[in-house]
């Protein structure tokens, strides 16, 4: 593990105070409703939208470019070579055809949006504090408000990636105390 900078705990500390005013103002519980909902959404369109086809389309199906008429046959190449043949009604059958893979990942995406939607509101409540609390008494303020957490940041520079960790003790917001010790 590299050591760490002046810069890189002030970076740590940064990120444990925005985490803890994401956490208590509501934000972080937002984001993850919003994004499971939109999860849920997107499984409900792969099923219901996805998935049909067009089971009612009727209109002529298209054979490279060419609308087809009953009786005609759709010839398909490939580097020159003919690959398949296909009748006007195999090409009226494929345009209605489903798509399963289309209901199947429906259906995986509304699973993982419904399970994780109680956990998700439960683990982000606004009323549940940052980090685990600590015994002792703040340095600064005197009162028994600190907590900690681990916490780590990572930089990419180029194909470097340097990572720091530690455990960040934070005081009440209004004392502003805060430390990172290594792990």
């Amino acid at each position: 593990m590299p050591t760490q900078t002046i810069g890189a705990t002030e970076k740590l500390i940064r990120q444990a105070v925005r985490e803890r005013e994401s956490r208590r103002s509501g934000r972080s519980r937002t984001t993850a409703v919003l994004l499971l909902l939109g999860l849920a959404v997107l499984g409900l369109v792969l099923v219901f939208a996805v998935y049909p086809g067009h089971p009612g389309d009727t209109s002529a199906p298209q054979c490279n470019g060419a609308t087809m008429s009953p009786g005609d046959t759709c010839e398909q190449y490939v580097n020159g070579a003919l690959t398949n043949t296909y009748s006007y009604q195999d090409m009226l059958q494929q345009q209605q055809a489903s798509h399963p893979a289309a209901l199947v990942a429906g259906i995986i995406a509304i699973v993982i949006a419904v399970l994780a939607f109680a956990p998700a509101l439960r683990s982000l409540d606004p009323a549940k504090p940052w980090g685990t609390d600590r015994s002792e008494l703040c340095p600064r303020c005197h009162q028994p408000n600190l907590r900690e957490k681990p916490m780590s940041h990572s930089e990419t520079r180029g194909r470097v990636r340097t990572t720091w960790r530690g455990i960040v003790t934070l005081c009440a917001p209004g004392c502003d105390f805060a430390t990172v010790r290594r792990r």
